[in-house]
């Protein structure tokens, strides 16, 4: 049709445009004919000059391979990692999940399981478990529903001066696991209790508030920290910017590593500075603003209710009679302490949040925001499980 011939020509441009771009593509990926494959020989001594025999793609001796099974390509590489016949793999992935849940691994050396690493504590139980991932195809939701369902997991934490004596380290499981969260996990936690937190998936990193010390990047404002806005600025600690020459002071502070160096396993310190984290930094002040309203607006009637219900949004649990007591008390004295003093008070309540809703009393959401700065530094909402 003669009218579709501007259209005819368009597509004809586009199409040649296409045919002429070069596909871009990345080498590692993919598989070269063997035709095409380079020969590798055995450099003696490391001299790439000194070549020996030549060598073929495989899996070294040492490991349990069927003799009929050959590996000559990534994907026979893949599936013989995850094969029954190779229990390697998920010995090395029951005993991660392990450590993540119970505090030390099975091997507590997770990032080394071979002779410089520590034996396994429990090598039947391992083995149980590396057949058990096999058993339930590589499932690992399956995985952590079966640990956290277990009797092991589901213990109470509470330990004796002699157990801890014992076995500070809970290796032989007598109780339930106690420790401290990852420094990405505490402040995701105060923000998703609070409602603050976002769940958006994927997408370029962000930066969250940290705090304003005053200080310029030393090549320039170009690179300085620009917190951002709108959703971003309460996405998960996943996706926080992080520079070696400057981390996170907040995650820095909680052990989080500084990614100079791979590090399978963290290190967990207790220190002062933690404690000034949770109770100053604008993320956790921000997280105890919001969880303040919550209380205001969703929990009820009396202190007392609002009170139980903060608690319950941060534990998982009711305030026992003492600890009600004592927060109705914190939130009574926090109103007496900023009533003459309404400046205070709006800034306590407001800063870094926002704005209150219309009509709302400054001095009760302050006094509020005290109660759940306190709440968000409970021992018990910074700890496993």
């Amino acid at each position: 049709a003669p009218d579709l011939e501007p259209l005819r020509k368009e597509e004809a441009a586009l199409a040649k445009q296409l045919k002429d771009l070069q596909p871009v593509t990345v080498p590692v990926f993919r598989e070269l004919p063997e035709a095409e494959r380079r020969v590798t020989r055995i450099q003696r001594r490391g001299n790439f000059l000194d070549l020996s025999d030549e060598v073929q793609p495989g899996i070294p001796s040492v490991f349990a391979l069927p003799e009929h099974e050959a590996v000559t390509d990534r994907l026979g590489l893949a599936k013989w990692l995850v094969s029954p016949e190779n229990p390697l793999t998920a010995r090395v992935l029951a005993n991660r999940y392990w450590e993540k849940l119970f505090g030390v691994g099975i091997v507590a050396t997770s990032e080394e399981f071979g002779s410089q690493g520590e034996a396994p504590f429990h090598p039947e139980l391992l083995d149980w478990l590396a057949t058990e991932i096999v058993r339930l195809d590589w499932d690992m939701k399956a995985l952590v529903k079966l640990l956290v369902t277990s009797a092991a997991f589901r213990q109470e934490s509470r330990v004796s001066d002699e157990q801890a004596e014992a076995d500070p380290d809970n290796r032989y499981v007598a109780r339930g696991p106690r420790f401290r969260m990852t420094a990405e996990m505490i402040r995701d936690q105060a923000l998703a209790v609070s409602g603050l937190l976002s769940r958006k998936l994927y997408g370029p990193p962000v930066n969250p508030p940290q705090p304003n010390i005053g200080l310029s990047a030393a090549f320039g404002s170009g690179i300085d920290w620009k917190t951002s806005t709108g959703e971003d600025r309460y996405r998960r600690g996943l996706y926080t910017t992080w520079r070696r020459s400057n981390p996170y002071p907040s995650m820095a502070t909680f052990d989080a590593p500084n990614r100079e160096v791979c590090t399978l396993r963290r290190g967990r310190t207790n220190t002062p500075l933690q404690a000034l984290v949770t109770l100053n930094d604008p993320v956790y002040v921000e997280a105890a603003q919001a969880l303040a309203r919550r209380m205001i607006q969703e929990g009820g009637e009396s202190p007392s209710d609002k009170a139980a219900y903060g608690m319950w949004l941060c534990l998982g649990r009711q305030p026992r009679p003492e600890e009600a007591a004592r927060l109705t008390e914190l939130y009574n004295s926090a109103v007496e302490a900023l009533t003459p003093e309404p400046a205070e008070a709006v800034k306590l309540a407001t800063d870094p949040l926002g704005p209150l809703p219309e009509g709302a009393n400054p001095v009760e959401y302050a006094a509020w925001t005290t109660v759940g700065n306190v709440l968000l530094n409970l021992d018990e909402f910074l700890m496993v499980p």
